[in-house]
């Protein structure tokens, strides 16, 4: 017993080296303000990646080990420290795809001086102390003693099984906790507050060599000149209906979280769910078969798909995988026109990687959770009646015309109530307690917050000079709570497949000054064909849409990229792998409409190319 502690002990440099690793380690995520968020898997993930790290160690021996210790701890003192540094100017934690991005980080480099503390001593002071007594102790460093190269493997292979086991268990704890997340890394720093920044940047960089280098496509110059002139074919038609009629008008777009649109028009114990909403589809142009099309990026990919007309990631999200990409979006191409451009979410600016992305989106400001004032919490974070009412009060100095971009937040999932401020809202009767009734509530809640917010662009002017659009981002009833949703549109216990996918349509409606365009249209559609409608209204190209102009279309289409498609009255589910009129669900012959999967394949083909191979900006000579 003697002779193994005298040989673990031996090995105190690495002992000393893990201790050191683990207190810079946790001190990031003190940092970061995120203790709030801290458990047993936090300290299960750090001490997981410092075990490893220290087994690195007992590769070595002598003056090599602690020439090994000094280069290992500047390496993770580096990557902690630029994580700080980082997350004073975005509010994030930095990832491979945003330092190999030079245009993004290069605003963080430019001003390092003012966002370095002196605190951050506290990172590099072991490695102040050891680097000069190195050169001290040099000469005596290569007689000390420590285990043979048999003991030193044994040990390293324990430190790696146990560092590998707690990583692991870290991992699978917040896949369990926030399902998915890992994939699309909508939330950073969540991920560092339940796994660590070591393994975080580990899992960061395994995706990223994974993802953009082991398994990335070549695409040759011959192929990127086909996939241009499929594009200019596609989007080069010159005579429409409605050209250039709003330009010079303000634009705003409002997001609408998890706005479904089964609750326009609706009432639930003699109570309409939407009241303003209602009201206002009387004087706007209401698109009733409008589909979201959204994947994992969820809100993200409903922001990406209305502003840019291009489909989502094949896997994880493009606000987080391609925020350094050149785009063509109704942002840019408003702003080449004169348009002062913003987007508005009371939301931490890291949350899907926005603060990057929306430079990149050429938007001029992000007006976020740090410039309003908390004065009202509601569901997740600010209020939607004091989102609505203090950006209204920031907008009115906007100089116009102008585009802004809001996204709200008060009926997201889950739609909890915790300070019960909304129970009363609504008699929601035999949903009180469920998934739904709390929905219902939290969508009341927004409804009553879009017609302070439609009246507040009445008083200040802008209304009748603004084409406002609202729509849903996604789903918000999740496929396992289906039966709630079967209970409140047909009354019965479950809904079949055709009826599901028949749910999944989103609020969509477009008001203009003097209404000069209303009423109903009910061709299929989705919200990639925003982009390109609203580019035909105010003037400019959308030149690689992947979307169709809904006021210069005869046939509706809309897609997701899991494989369902509609075609007109036409229907294809992946789940069931069957066509189907969308009216009477009688199945039809699939080899009848080759072309439409063809299309399909099409569309899926060219927007992975144009994203992954950062194509637009080979396009425009960039």
């Amino acid at each position: 017993m003697y002779r193994k502690i005298k040989a673990f002990l031996m090995e105190f440099d690495v002992l000393l080296f893990m201790a050191i690793i683990f207190l810079k380690v946790i001190s990031l995520n003190y940092s970061l303000n995120l203790m709030q968020n801290a458990d047993k898997t936090l300290v299960e993930g750090i001490m997981g990646s410092v075990f490893v790290a220290g087994a690195l160690l007992l590769l070595f021996n002598g003056k090599s080990r602690y020439k090994a210790f000094i280069i290992l701890d500047i390496l993770i003192s580096l990557l902690v420290l630029i994580d700080v540094v980082y997350n004073r100017y975005f509010m994030d934690v930095t990832s491979v795809a945003l330092i190999y991005q030079a245009k993004i980080t290069g605003e963080v480099k430019d001003s390092v001086k003012a966002l370095l503390h002196l605190e951050d001593l506290k990172y590099i002071i072991d490695i102040i102390i050891f680097i000069p007594l190195y050169f001290i102790l040099r000469n005596r460093i290569g007689v000390i003693k420590t285990s043979g190269w048999k003991k030193r493997f044994a040990m390293m292979m324990i430190f790696i099984a146990a560092g590998y086991t707690l990583s692991y268990s870290s991992v699978k704890a917040l896949n369990r906790d926030q399902p998915d997340i890992l994939k699309t890394m909508y939330d950073k720093k969540y991920v560092v507050s339940k796994i660590g920044g070591i393994n975080f940047h580990i899992y960061d960089f395994y995706r990223y060599i994974t993802d953009r280098v082991l398994n990335a496509e070549k695409l040759s110059d011959s192929d990127k000149r086909m996939i241009k002139e499929w594009f200019n074919n596609r989007n080069s038609v010159t005579a429409k209906n409605y050209s250039g009629m709003m330009k010079g008008k303000n634009l705003i777009v409002v997001q609408l979280e998890a706005f479904q649109g089964f609750v326009l028009n609706r009432s639930i114990n003699g109570q309409e769910i939407t009241p303003n909403l209602n009201k206002l589809s009387k004087e706007s142009l209401v698109f009733d078969n409008y589909f979201y099309q959204t994947a994992w990026g969820g809100t993200s990919d409903a922001e990406f798909l209305s502003n840019v007309s291009l489909l989502p990631a094949r896997e994880g999200s493009v606000y987080y995988q391609y925020a350094g990409n050149t785009y063509d979006s109704l942002i840019s191409e408003l702003k080449n026109q004169g348009y002062y451009t913003s987007v508005m979410h009371a939301n931490r600016p890291g949350f899907w990687n926005r603060a990057n992305m929306y430079k990149s989106l050429g938007f001029d400001s992000f007006v976020n959770e740090n410039n309003y004032v908390k004065d009202d919490i509601q569901g997740l974070g600010l209020s939607d009646k004091s989102f609505f009412r203090q950006s209204v009060e920031k907008i009115k100095e906007y100089k116009q015309p102008f585009y802004t971009f809001m996204i709200t937040l008060s009926s997201h999932f889950p739609y909890k109530d915790e300070n019960n401020k909304i129970k009363d809202i609504l008699n929601v009767g035999e949903f009180e307690g469920t998934t739904m009734g709390d929905y219902l509530k939290a969508v009341k809640y927004t409804d009553e917050a879009i017609g302070e917010f439609v009246d507040a662009l009445k008083a200040s002017g802008l209304w009748n000079n603004s084409v406002v659009v609202f729509y849903g981002d996604h789903s918000a009833i999740p496929f396992e709570k289906r039966d709630q949703l079967a209970k409140l549109l047909y009354n019965k216990e479950d809904l079949t497949p055709l009826e599901w996918f028949n749910a999944q349509k989103v609020v969509m409606m477009m008001h203009f000054p003097g209404e000069e365009f209303k009423g109903h249209n009910s061709m299929i559609a989705g919200q990639m064909d925003l982009y390109p409608t609203l580019a035909n209204l105010f003037g400019v190209d959308a030149k690689y849409a992947l979307g169709r102009d809904l006021l210069n279309s005869n046939s509706g289409f809309s897609m997701v990229r899991e494989g369902n498609w509609i075609h007109d009255n036409v229907v294809y589910l992946k789940s069931t792998d069957k066509v189907y009129d969308i009216n009477t669900g009688k199945e039809l012959n699939k080899n009848d409409y080759i072309k439409d999967f063809e299309l399909v394949y099409t569309y899926l083909k060219y927007s992975d190319a144009v994203i992954e191979h950062n194509l637009i900006k080979y396009f425009e000579g960039k």
